[in-house]
């Protein structure tokens, strides 16, 4: 059965022993945190910022993932093509 929102989070804040307002907080900031991670990712991807940039706001591990991902794309499509 499907579980609510408002349940899910009552749920969660009694499993860790802290109030849903608490619980709520850490939500938004992970929420922010990975929209933050994508807007620079983007960006760096883009050509919008440069490397260093990026890694200085994101990490390097998480630049270093993007490039990978994007050349895992950039080799499947030069395969679909020449297939």
């Amino acid at each position: 059965m499907a579980t609510g929102l408002t349940e899910r989070v009552q749920e969660i804040a009694e499993a860790r022993g802290i109030p849903e307002s608490e619980l709520l907080e850490q939500a938004l900031e992970r929420g922010v945190e990975d929209l933050w991670v994508d807007l620079v990712l983007s960006r760096y991807i883009d050509d919008e910022i440069d490397r260093e940039t990026a890694i200085n706001l994101v990490g390097r591990d998480r630049v270093k993932r993007a490039e990978q991902e994007v050349q895992a794309i950039e080799d499947d499509v030069r395969w679909g093509l020449n297939a």
